[in-house]
């Protein structure tokens, strides 16, 4: 399908595996951000959606930027085989990919990035549980991750402002059952608390399952 106006906003279609499934709109009348939210299980496809949705858009932008935030860290054998693949999807692609270490702390340096550019973090559930690992020995705990969360917002904030595509990964992880650990239900509520402020603040959301998407917003 080819270019469309609507309203004032050139449409562009984007398939995922083939299919016609989703478009992006470009409004007119300043430079800003467009926040894309996409989540799903484990297994579920959301990367590979993600990481094709981000080279779809960066060919619409004809922009040779892409940057890709990791929050992986390989601490057993499990996690270093899904880095391993994960990189492997990456490197296969004929995109060019700049990839940003991010466990926990947020950089400056990511304050700024060039026009156009898309940017694609994957994952914020991995993030947070780093953030929480990370803050268990402290004293005030609640306190400091709410600083970690509080600077995650301010980043998105920011980044809305600056003439960027920005998609988020995240997993669907509060349909299980309650836990008897009170550390995994402290992460399924900061998780729950932060994927409704990500909706709140995204142009689009996505729900991906079995390499089908739901669009939601």
């Amino acid at each position: 399908m080819g270019i469309q106006y609507i309203s004032g906003a050139v449409r562009k279609d984007i398939s995922f595996s083939g299919s016609p499934l989703f478009s992006i709109n470009y409004f007119g009348g300043g430079m800003m951000g467009h926040l894309i939210f996409v989540t799903g299980g484990v297994r579920s496809g959301k990367s590979a959606f993600a990481e094709q949705y981000a080279q779809q858009l960066a060919a619409t932008n004809d922009s040779r930027s892409l940057t890709y935030i990791a929050s992986g860290v390989a601490f057993d054998a499990e996690m270093q085989a899904r880095i391993a693949r994960h990189q492997a999807d990456r490197e296969a692609s004929e995109a060019i990919w700049h990839t940003l270490e991010i466990p926990d702390v947020l950089e400056e340096e990511l304050f700024v990035f060039g026009n156009a550019e898309v940017v694609l973090w994957d994952c914020l559930t991995t993030w947070l549980g780093n953030v929480i690992y990370k803050t268990s020995s402290d004293n005030k705990q609640a306190h400091a991750i709410s600083h970690y969360i509080k600077s995650f917002k301010q980043y998105i904030e920011k980044w809305k402002e600056q003439d960027i595509s920005i998609l988020l990964v995240s997993n669907e992880v509060l349909d299980e059952p309650a836990s008897q650990y009170e550390e995994t239900e402290l992460y399924k509520q900061l998780l729950g608390e932060l994927h409704q402020w990500i909706v709140a603040q995204c142009d689009e959301a996505y729900e991906i399952d079995h390499r089908l998407s739901k669009r939601w917003k």
